[in-house]
């Protein structure tokens, strides 16, 4: 139907005619192309539709294609479609596909998006595929255009249209979800896409598409005790999945069995590991497993066994990233999160001689040059060397050296700000936006532990500063650890014992418990604070659940 051409043109994506369409070899990326045919996929059902195309091949392609794209692994579905469109170069759902798996692309693949777009368009304004494929079409377009919103209700239309089609349900959930307020209740619009994947999982509990599709929306809710089967039901149903093992190690991990954590993140990485052997790939185009590694040491971390994590923080900082990859997904990971893994682990750990460790740990001025300007990643180095040159002057009795520092790292936070929109135009907005949160939180804790450190009369201060950091620390978003790996109750708690108070840092380790389920500093200071409170019953009882919890 002509009317799918003209509400395309009508959000500016169908170019002036003397500008030619680019060929199918333009959407596949070079690093595709060299790779060998994909094997089958270990998800064992995908979407069931029917897809125009000229080639069965192309259509098994496409539908596998899906199948990763709703399980979680972008990368893999955007090289599925590419090899859909190797055997027919006109296939619309195939440049759907692409668009889609690339919807937030590294810099290096927003060549390929732009030009899937524009054969899509192309494509649909010559009446390829059916009423279907180009209202598909026709709603990832209006995401460009008008955002997830927009896109949301677009999907949900056709949907209506298209009863039986149960993709678009799963695609208006996944563009109208809104998350979680502050009081923890999801928004009416998330509630809306948990309710539309939901009515899906009662007619079919057990697709693992609709199951990851509604753990992924829920992930980030306060309370996933009662999800928790459900993730496990996902991994039995595909246990060689790396994407569906990732996101059980993050409900085994937010539900309080950190060392089932670890067993999950630990298979994820390991499958993860054997697609690079078989491909060629390095990490930099694997996120997945550089995201599995970094919570399966947060997974370790929390149940106590620092020397694993550390020895994981380290193997993932001594990768190598090509000094032109550092705009990839993976290469971000690297940077950011692997490089400073082992000292935020120091950093939660806080024991004596950890602080001189994680500043030997952060990389060194030397071994970055290699990538010039083009990453952000200096400016989170330089903050934690910041933050831990302020602990260590606290440790060794020098609190006024210990307040210029902290003085600096306010100055360094108001020029790491001038570089937001820089970040952002390099493709590192969202791990730029990360740091510059963690080192707020980070920075409100130094204030905390200066005020601690201090005469006794401004000791008062230091909840406040606390209870900021508090306030500014988020919970494991985007299925990966917090940045700041101590959860900051703990340092209110400490507060409260310092003052005498034990009945409220009590209160605020059960509350952190809502968060950071049996994580090991929690229960650690919870036992203690109930010791002081004279409740010897429930400290033993926290003293075994210690010992549980290290030894699962």
């Amino acid at each position: 139907m002509k009317i799918f051409a003209l509400l395309l043109a009508s959000i500016g994506f169908v170019v002036a005619a003397e500008q030619p369409v680019p060929g199918v070899e333009a959407v596949i990326s070079e690093r595709v192309r060299k790779l060998p045919p994909p094997a089958a996929s270990t998800i064992p059902r995908s979407i069931s539709m029917a897809v125009t195309a000229s080639d069965p091949g192309a259509q098994q392609h496409v539908l596998a294609g899906v199948a990763d794209l709703h399980g979680g692994w972008d990368f893999q579905a955007y090289r599925r479609f590419c090899a859909a469109l190797a055997l027919d170069p006109d296939c619309l759902m195939a440049h759907w596909g692409v668009v889609m798996a690339l919807i937030s692309p590294e810099p290096d693949l927003l060549d390929e998006r732009t030009a899937a777009l524009r054969r899509m368009v192309d494509l649909v304004g010559k009446d390829a595929g059916t009423e279907l494929e180009r209202s598909y079409a026709y709603a990832v377009a209006v995401f460009f255009d008008q955002g997830p919103s927009a896109a949301a209700d677009a999907f949900r239309k056709v949907s209506e249209r298209f009863p039986n089609d149960p993709q678009l349900k799963l695609l208006a959930a996944a563009f109208g979800r809104t998350g979680y307020g502050d009081d923890g209740k999801a928004t009416p619009d998330q509630e809306k896409a948990e309710a539309l994947i939901d009515e899906l999982l009662i007619r079919d509990p057990d697709h693992p598409l609709y199951l990851h599709a509604y753990l992924t929306i829920r992930a980030e809710a306060p309370d996933l005790r009662g999800d928790l089967d459900r993730a496990r039901r996902l991994c039995e149903l595909a246990p060689s999945y790396a994407p569906f093992l990732h996101l059980l190690g993050h409900y085994e991990l937010r539900t309080g069995r950190p060392g089932r954590a670890v067993e999950a993140f630990a298979r994820s990485g390991e499958i993860y590991a054997k697609w690079m052997k078989e491909t060629g790939l390095g990490h930099e185009d694997c996120p997945g497993w550089v995201k599995s590694e970094c919570y399966r040491a947060a997974a370790l971390a929390a149940k106590g066994d620092y020397r694993n994590a550390l020895a994981v923080a380290k193997s993932v900082a001594a990768i190598p990233l090509p000094a032109d990859r550092t705009s990839s997904e993976g290469g971000q990971l690297l940077l950011w999160e692997g490089r400073t893994l082992s000292a935020r682990l120091l950093m939660r750990r806080s024991l004596p001689g950890d602080t001189a460790l994680a500043l030997a740990a952060l990389p060194k001025p030397e071994d970055q040059k290699v990538f010039g300007k083009s990453t952000h990643a200096i400016w989170l180095y330089q903050g934690l060397a910041m933050v831990l040159e302020a602990r260590k002057a606290l440790e060794e009795g020098r609190p006024e050296d210990a307040r210029k520092i902290s003085e600096a790292l306010s100055l360094h936070g108001e020029q790491m700000l001038k570089t937001r929109e820089a970040a952002a135009a390099g493709g590192e907005r969202s791990a730029w936006m990360r740091a510059f949160a963690a080192l707020e939180v980070m920075a409100a804790e130094l204030r905390g532990s200066m005020a601690m450190a201090g005469p006794k009369s401004g000791m008062g201060s230091a909840f406040n500063w606390y209870r900021a950091a508090l306030d500014r620390q988020a919970p494991a978003s985007m299925l990966m650890p917090p940045s700041v790996l101590l959860p900051m109750h703990a340092r209110l708690a400490e507060y409260h014992l310092a003052k005498g108070d034990p009945k409220a840092a009590v209160d605020i380790l059960i509350q952190a418990q809502a968060s950071y389920t049996n994580d090991i500093e929690v229960l650690t200071r919870l036992k203690t604070a109930l010791a002081m409170a004279g409740h010897e019953a429930q400290s033993q009882e926290v003293a075994e659940e210690i010992e549980r919890v290290k030894t699962e």
